[in-house]
């Protein structure tokens, strides 16, 4: 035959290529799975997006667009003839030596990887002990340096007096998990804490976060079998069935929680509970550490159930742990974010130590920070006294302002006098707006590095409160003018109830039950 007959391959050949592709398969499943074990245990640090500094932006009051067009403002152009009949300044010689960008080593910041952790004071179906809503009563943060291998857990004040990005008003730590969505949107307010704690850090991100309830600690510390700890306050359990004296004793979970959660005591309000919880954490780390049991660490976030919350994969926690179980104990150190507690509104409030938290992130992360100067008593006093006044009016303007603008945008046509109404309006607005953002800018930076400020700088707050008093008056007035020549019937308040101005939208975006 002139055609070759093809010969079909044997059985024997098809099952060798079958047995060849799946060993080349598994081969390469081999080699992927090599690599990802080497990252894990060898290279952790390449699991994580690195932590970075990210730009911490002041909550400065904003003002909204205008509805109609301004008229110009008058130049502030200097006059350009009378300065070229001015003599030169005297200048530096050039010089021709090149200008090196490069940091040197030791001003370098450090390859610090940081996670938050983060309790919930409240139960799997969201009830809590405390107020209306849970809050995250304990925040640390664990600074990760895999190159230095230490790691700094570092606690930052629950009541701590601070902004929130992206929302108006004044909040404490603990309520910022409430303000970004609570138990209706726990992720949504886990990274907002995180966002809010970078600015106590001096801007490094926080792209990582663990969060547990009650029972999710009642269980992963009677999966360990409890623990024995040299207890420094008598207490009761958290569900009050047990009493705990001073001295060695050995608690299982519900104790854990009620030791953790213990409130008052002889030096004052709070200031011993961070320290608490840094030297449990510590502890229960040491346990797992002596007993070989740190590889169980996954295994016990599991019993925990849904009462553990995380933006990790499973492949990232195996890796912390895993370094977790290289870690010597000496390369562990305990640190807070600390400052004055002061009574206000029948609650605490901390208003952080700038010095300290200058220090603190200089050590930890090698960038030197600024001192924030709203974190003080002098700021809160000077809001009570002056600032929220000034708020509560911005807020009024701008629902009637906003109103106009709504009414254009329908189709509404408005006469050359109510136009001529809504630009004083807004003028006088904007005024107010910018002497509030200026008054907070330099009294802050006026505030700053002071541990526990009494008395202040009344020359320039009384400065203040004038101007802003004056541009009040002039927005009251143009705004209830407005509001008549526009047709806007809903009541106006300017006033603002000092002792409750947490609890007010025109000061606090969002409400939160601070107790």
């Amino acid at each position: 035959m002139d055609e070759e007959v093809k010969k079909k391959p044997s059985k024997r050949k098809i099952i060798l290529i079958i047995v060849l592709s799946v060993v080349g398969v598994l081969a390469v499943i081999g080699v992927i799975l090599g690599i990802h074990a080497y990252r894990i245990f060898k290279k952790p640090e390449s699991l994580f997006k690195p932590s970075e500094t990210v730009e911490v932006t002041e909550n400065e009051n904003t003002v909204i667009e205008p509805a109609f067009t301004l008229p110009p403002e008058e130049s502030t152009e200097p006059d350009t003839e009378q300065i070229d009949t001015l003599p030169p300044p005297e200048t530096e010689p050039e010089t021709t030596a090149e200008v090196t960008t490069e940091i040197p080593e030791s001003e370098r910041p450090f390859n610090v990887l940081n996670v938050m952790l983060m309790g919930i004071d409240a139960y799997e179906d969201g009830s809590s002990t405390s107020g209306s809503m849970p809050h995250t009563d304990v925040s640390i943060v664990l600074a990760i340096n895999f190159e230095q291998n230490t790691v700094d857990v570092i606690s930052l004040q629950r009541d701590t007096f601070t902004t929130v990005p992206g929302y108006r008003g004044f909040y404490k730590l603990n309520g910022v998990f409430n303000v970004g969505g609570g138990m209706d949107d726990k992720n949504g307010g886990f990274e907002l804490v995180c966002r809010t704690a970078e600015q106590w850090l001096g801007g490094i991100s926080i792209p990582y976060y663990y969060a547990v309830d009650f029972e999710a600690v009642i269980k992963m510390v009677d999966a360990i079998g409890g623990i024995d700890y040299k207890v420094d306050q008598p207490f009761y359990s958290h569900s009050r069935n047990a009493h705990y004296d001073r001295g060695m004793q050995h608690l299982d979970g519900d104790a854990v929680l009620g030791y953790l959660r213990i409130r008052r005591e002889a030096d004052g309000l709070d200031k011993s509970r961070n320290t608490r919880q840094r030297k449990m954490l510590l502890a229960i780390f040491d346990k797992l550490k002596k007993e070989g049991k740190i590889s169980q660490i996954p295994a016990l976030l599991s019993a925990a159930g849904d009462g553990i919350y995380t933006n990790t994969n499973m492949s990232q926690t195996t890796a912390l742990v895993n370094f977790a179980s290289k870690l010597d104990q000496d390369n562990i150190r305990s640190r807070a974010v600390t400052g004055t507690i002061k009574m206000r509104y029948d609650w605490a409030w901390a208003f952080v130590d700038q010095p300290e938290r200058v220090q603190l992130i200089k050590e930890v992360y090698n960038i030197n920070v600024d001192p924030v100067g709203t974190c003080t008593v002098q700021y809160e006093n000077w809001l009570h006294e002056t600032g929220f006044d000034a708020l509560k009016h911005i807020r009024q303007a701008e629902k009637v302002l906003l109103f106009v603008a709504a009414e254009k945008d329908k189709g509404v046509e408005f006469t050359d006098a109510q136009i001529a109404k809504y630009i004083e309006c807004y003028m006088a607005y904007t005024r107010l707006n910018s002497l509030f953002n200026d008054a907070t800018s330099e009294l802050a930076a006026a505030y700053t590095g002071q541990t526990s400020p009494e008395g202040g700088y009344t020359a320039l707050e009384k400065q203040y409160a004038e101007a802003i008093g004056a541009a009040e008056k002039t927005l009251r007035e143009t705004t209830n003018e407005l509001k008549k020549a526009a047709g806007y019937t809903k009541s106006l308040t300017y006033t603002v109830n000092k002792d409750a101005w947490y609890d007010d939208r025109d000061i606090n975006e969002v409400y939160v039950d601070f107790r």
